[in-house]
């Protein structure tokens, strides 16, 4: 393929499609838009009631959270916060948390405002807290730039702050407001929407806010100094990997964006945003109201979350900015307009709503930029354009901590579920998707995953047990895993001429100290 890097020649091919249902189907992928061109694959969230159930009254701020949960207004745009004092800034957008010394933490937050010399001069700027969730401080930490929309932190603690324009870049910023903020402009030239780093490869990946926007990722000539390096654009292949090529004008000096450099490109349906966890790269599109996960390690796209399959009963429309929970792994995804909501995506595959605010100052507002502190007991996030001024909020409650290890003595239990209604048709052309959950174990185990049934015998006298697919793999750590067991060649023809067929899956996980655990669950494919 024209423009491939060597390294990825050689990646092993599946036999199918790990990227999502779109509006068309049915065609082949060898470029252009992605989604219309393929079909369902991947086990995108199903609809459920989430880990925190249905949503109470409005709270004294009006909005609707489920029981137990409340919040507070953290900054209000117009409004003076902090000692210094500093006049929070206008169309609050991306927002990071870095932990400080004394226990508290930096909450950083981006300005959509377009640049205006003398009156909307603020990039970004932060918010420090103390131990205790009380604001200590607030004040700028990048001037002097325009629509300033997501970015991403990265692990040495500083802020990517990306500008939304087409002529946009990247800046990262010190969000101790101490050292002069500085333009990346080797990881593109580009209408940037988010960023995030993976820390394991050593490359930042982001998303480009338009219809037919890349999926991009800078590799640092020397990690993790990110002045010099190599920006390529995402190439997914008719298996669901993806290729990834060399952009020749990542500062878009001359008259072809960067985005059109590479023909083979796969657009996206407007890029937003993007968050790392656990070795994958989750990032929303809005357009078609999806949610990817690529997986760094693998080079492999799934669809997590497919609003347009789910039809009317959706939860999630419009995706658009996203966060992970550091002690669950649930990802929280925010609506750019709907209905003015932020879903959960469970560990366990379920989509759910997890708070809304109410129409009226809220109307024609969006809420962006959620995030967690670096504890994972309060979500902030902000209602951009609410009336009269924008404004970000705090959620505090119950958040469940599935990542933190079981009390000594306890025996952590293995949980399966099977993800969507398990039909043979999907078995046979996809595989059947299951949520596995070791229990609260911290380091990663080993999974052997075998799918189990009867068979007659080729000579037609009585039966036998076969494994009809089988599945090696490594949790990424803590939390539920999503696997898929496919069906081996050699006995689809066989399978196919059956009506129903009824099946156990076996699974054995092996931790670090060699322990061993089982669990079987019983699984009817009609």
């Amino acid at each position: 393929m024209p423009g491939m890097n060597s390294a990825d020649e050689g990646l092993t091919r599946r036999e199918v499609l790990r990227v999502g249902v779109g509006a068309a189907g049915g065609l082949a992928l060898t470029g252009g838009l992605l989604g219309p061109a393929l079909e369902a694959m991947a086990a995108p969230a199903v609809i459920g009631p989430g880990p925190y159930g249905p949503l109470r009254t409005p709270d004294i701020n009006g909005i609707r959270l489920p029981r137990g949960f409340s919040s507070r207004v953290i900054a209000r745009v117009g409004e003076e916060i902090g000692p210094r004092p500093y006049e929070f800034h206008a169309l609050p957008d991306g927002m990071g948390t870095f932990s400080t010394d004394d226990g508290g933490f930096i909450l950083t937050s981006n300005s959509e405002m377009p640049y205006v010399a003398g009156i909307a001069e603020i990039g970004a700027a932060a918010i420090r807290f103390d131990r205790h969730f009380r604001v200590t401080d607030a004040y700028p930490i990048l001037r002097g730039t325009s629509i300033n929309c997501a970015g991403g932190v990265t692990p040495w603690g500083t802020w990517l702050s990306c500008e939304e324009e087409p002529g946009g870049r990247v800046f990262e910023c010190d969000p101790y407001g101490v050292e002069p903020a500085v333009v990346r402009p080797r990881m593109g030239v580009f209408k940037h929407e988010a960023a995030s780093v993976d820390p394991v490869g050593k490359k930042v990946y982001m998303t480009e806010d338009l219809g037919d926007g890349g999926f991009y990722r800078f590799i640092p000539r020397d990690y993790p100094d990110l002045s010099a390096g190599r920006l390529e654009i995402a190439i997914v292949r008719d298996d669901g990997y993806v290729a990834w090529a060399p952009v020749p004008d990542p500062e878009f000096n001359g008259a072809v964006p960067t985005r059109k450099q590479v023909p083979l490109s796969t657009e996206f349906r407007r890029g937003e945003g993007m968050w790392f966890d656990g070795g994958v790269v989750y990032f929303a599109t809005t357009q078609d109201d999806r949610v990817y996960a690529y997986h760094c390690a693998s080079r492999e796209l799934e669809v997590l979350y497919d609003g347009v399959a789910l039809g009317e009963d959706a939860p999630l429309n419009d995706s658009d900015s996203v966060t992970v929970s550091p002690v669950s792994g649930d990802l929280y995804v925010c609506e750019d307009a709907g209905d003015h909501q932020m879903c959960i995506i469970s560990s366990e595959g379920e989509a759910a709503v997890f708070l809304q605010l109410p129409g009226g100052e809220h109307a024609n507002s969006e809420l962006t930029g959620p995030v967690f502190d670096p504890t994972g007991t309060r979500l902030y996030f902000s209602s951009q354009r609410a009336v009269p001024a924008g404004l970000i909020y705090e959620i505090s409650g119950p958040f469940r901590r599935t990542r933190i290890d079981r009390p000594a003595g306890s025996k952590p239990k293995l949980r399966i579920r099977t993800l969507g209604k398990p039909t043979l048709r999907r078995l046979l052309r996809h595989g059947q998707p299951f949520s596995l959950n070791p229990g609260s174990q911290i380091a990663p185990v080993e999974i052997e995953a075998r799918l189990v049934t009867r068979l007659k015998r080729a000579a037609g006298k009585g039966s036998r047990q076969v494994t009809i697919g089988r599945l090696s793999t490594r949790s990424k750590g803590p939390g539920a895993e999503r696997i898929r067991i496919r069906v081996d060649q050699r006995y689809r023809r066989r399978l196919h001429r059956r009506d129903v067929v009824r099946a156990r899956l076996v699974v054995t996980t092996t931790d670090a100290d060699g322990k061993r655990r089982h669990k079987t669950k019983r699984v009817r494919f009609g």
